[in-house]
């Protein structure tokens, strides 16, 4: 999907993709040359750190269009409107011959009237299961890794990213499957629509996703399998429903893990919280939490409690740090960074070395 030569436009930029534009700092392929946002918005003048370049976010759309060949619409987490903003920045893209890729969720509607231009769209995987009456759960024998958020904007994907990078950097063949659809830009897989349907029951579900992963393990026989558990790992408290942890649960039924990983938003916990977490996983999932961290997002109460919704603000990273080191749990990285992931990797090697050969260094 991403070529060689391509130089990208990203729009519109918000912290809904944030985690994406980050991960792209490790792998060096994909060329982000223009970062444009919404001026209301108030990213002008950011920066981000795309593959080995800093691109500052801008909300010059059409000057940006100059200085690159590839136009990915993405998802955002602020609200825009379709007619408005995101037809006539696909129908420029075109008029000026670039590439156009659409990660962004589009409507059958939406598509119709775009059937005049050629756009590449990136999607979930496709995968049909055969679901029977004697389908069971078959094992899956490679060794694998959940990342798993607490709530929204805990930087999963890119802690996703740079695991199955910095793994591939000490020669171990790994596979990423992604909560994110993204993933697939990345060499990785994304859940496949059934998840996401409701042709199947939640029982289907689950025996449709153990199909999938075993498929690919046979397909790619890695030697370590990296998860992006979609949803948030459990419910948040009983005012603000996300997916209550439907979906971790059927993850859970689905593959075991070998080793977990959960990112929260970065706030003053103490080691009681992490403790009481890994109880609640273990009790609810059967996983046991081998490393947690903390988000450049904090949770914001006031705006919250206005919206009716989870709200975030971010931090920098010198913040996450300093509250990291404040709590001094043995447990708490910080995966934001690439000695945290370093040191993860070297965790997770340890302690599947005495049940997984082919990790043993």
């Amino acid at each position: 999907m991403i070529e060689v030569d391509d130089r990208i436009l990203v729009y519109p930029v918000d912290k809904g993709n944030l985690s994406v534009i980050k991960s792209t700092s490790n792998y060096p392929n994909i060329r982000i040359c223009q970062l444009v946002s919404l001026e209301s918005w108030g990213y002008e003048g950011e920066h981000c750190k795309c593959a080995e370049s800093i691109v500052e976010i801008s909300r010059d759309y059409e000057s940006g269009l100059s200085d690159c060949n590839t136009v990915w619409i993405v998802d955002s987490w602020n609200k825009l409107d379709f007619i408005q903003f995101i037809e006539p920045a696909i129908r420029l893209a075109s008029e000026k011959n670039k590439r156009i890729i659409c990660s962004r969720k589009t409507s059958a509607a939406e598509r119709a009237l775009l059937f005049d231009i050629d756009i590449i769209y990136n999607e979930n995987s496709s995968f049909e299961p055969k679901i029977t009456f004697d389908s069971r759960v078959q094992e899956v024998r490679t060794p694998v890794v959940y990342v798993m958020s607490s709530t929204e904007f805990c930087n999963q994907f890119y802690i996703e990213t740079a695991l199955c990078a910095e793994l591939r950097n000490r020669n171990y063949d790994a596979l990423m499957i992604s909560s994110y659809k993204e993933s697939i830009v990345f060499g990785g897989y994304s859940i496949p629509d059934f998840m996401f349907q409701g042709r199947h029951s939640e029982n289907e579900k689950v025996l449709a996703l153990n199909q999938f992963i075993r498929h690919l393990e046979m397909k790619h026989q890695p030697e370590v399998i990296i998860i992006g558990v979609g949803g948030a790992a459990m419910p948040y408290g009983h005012r603000y429903s996300t997916d209550f942890g439907v979906i971790a649960y059927q993850y859970s039924e689905s593959v075991k893990s070998d080793f977990t990983i959960l990112s929260s938003p970065c706030m003053q916990y103490d080691i009681a919280y992490f403790e009481g977490i890994e109880k609640t996983l273990q009790g609810r999932l059967g996983v046991t939490v081998d490393i947690h961290s903390l988000s450049p997002y904090a949770l914001d109460f006031n705006e919250t409690s206005y919206e009716k919704r989870l709200s975030y603000l971010s931090v920098d990273d010198a913040f996450v740090q300093e509250t990291i080191g404040r709590i001094g749990y043995k447990k708490l990285l910080n995966l934001n960074e690439q000695d945290g992931i370093s040191m993860a990797v070297d965790r997770l090697i340890d302690k599947l070395s005495g049940n997984a050969s082919s990790l043993v260094t």
